[in-house]
């Protein structure tokens, strides 16, 4: 609790519930959670939800789109009692035209804008397979405190659902790891202001946070098929809105192999742990392609054969560019 110590050494706190005069509210968060047969794991993330608002303490409502459910999704809803967060919920059938990651997503955040006033507020996601940090939201918030207008967090996968999909799968999803981080420091420019390191390059559903005021300038979330979650923060960019995209907001979200969009990360997984070891990868690229997408010449992509190589090539660049950062401190001195 927050208290006051005056120079005699006598403490003041405020009554339960109270705030100090100087003390802004706590912004009003309204989280968006597009489900569709999500029986199995909608539990454990409404709960990781409800912790994480225990641990922000400020007003927390969820709204959840449960969208052409053939399974127990819609019960799990109806039993479920939040402690921390206000639950409100919707099952419908999207037509099939519309019946896609796009438009969930879309009306799941329209949902949840609903439950929101002040242009302050803040809009949230996730998905309903992921498990949010305790931390998730006060994190977020804070970020947006310090002057961003949009917070993509960072996603991970959980280590027992990597476990079951056998020591070949985690080896090669733990190489892709250590390639995208490597290319996330790669990335960065040294001394940035905004965005500076340390940072990712993930934007997913699995975490994003934005203002009220900004979700509604920018007219709402786009609609694609696949890429929903990517369009809407170059819809945020094209705005003038400043994103962040810092390390210490997390999720852990499955690496189920089955998904239910079309275009998503789960058949992305799957590609990646059954494809041929000379197959080209999704969306990896060499290095100089990964870091500089305008490079003249054929985007070459890599593959399993040749991803080690293109590591161990990436961290003597970010050894060379340390080494490089300390000679010119030191001439500095």
């Amino acid at each position: 609790m927050a208290f006051l110590r005056l120079s005699d050494g006598i403490s003041l706190s405020p009554a339960s519930g109270a705030a100090w005069p100087h003390q802004k509210p706590l912004r009003h968060i309204a989280v968006a959670l597009p489900a569709k047969d999500e029986e199995a794991d909608l539990p454990d993330c409404l709960a990781a939800l409800d912790t994480a608002a225990a641990r922000y303490g400020g007003p927390v409502s969820i709204a959840v789109l449960a969208n052409n459910c053939h399974d127990g999704t819609a019960e799990v809803l109806a039993r479920t009692k939040l402690t921390h967060a206000r639950l409100q919920w919707t099952a419908l059938s999207l037509l099939p035209a519309f019946a896609h990651a796009g438009w969930a997503r879309r009306m799941a955040f329209d949902q949840a804008v609903s439950l929101l006033a002040a242009p302050g507020d803040v809009l949230a996601c996730t998905d309903a397979d992921t498990i949010v940090s305790p931390d998730w939201l006060a994190r977020t918030v804070a970020h947006l405190d310090a002057g961003a207008d949009a917070v993509a967090g960072r996603a991970l996968t959980r280590r027992r659902d990597r476990a079951v999909l056998g020591k070949e799968a985690a080896r090669r999803l733990n190489m892709l790891g250590r390639y995208y981080t490597a290319l996330d420091w790669l990335r960065t420019e040294p001394g940035a202001l905004q965005d500076p390191w340390p940072r990712h390059y993930y934007e997913g559903g699995a975490s994003i946070a934005l203002t009220l005021e900004l979700y509604r300038r920018i007219g709402g979330a786009p609609t694609p098929c696949v890429g929903e979650d990517r369009a809407l923060f170059a819809a945020v960019r094209e705005a003038g809105g400043r994103v962040r995209h810092p390390l210490d907001v997390r999720v852990f979200t499955s690496s189920r192999t089955q998904g239910r969009a079309s275009g998503g990360m789960a058949e992305t997984f799957a590609r990646w742990i059954e494809q041929d070891p000379d197959a080209p990868l999704h969306e990896t690229y060499t290095l100089p392609h990964a870091l500089d997408p305008a490079h003249p010449g054929h985007r070459e992509q890599l593959t399993f054969e040749t991803l080690p190589a293109a590591v161990a090539s990436a961290q003597a660049m970010i050894r060379a560019r340390q080494r490089f950062g300390r000679v010119c401190k030191l001439e500095a001195l």
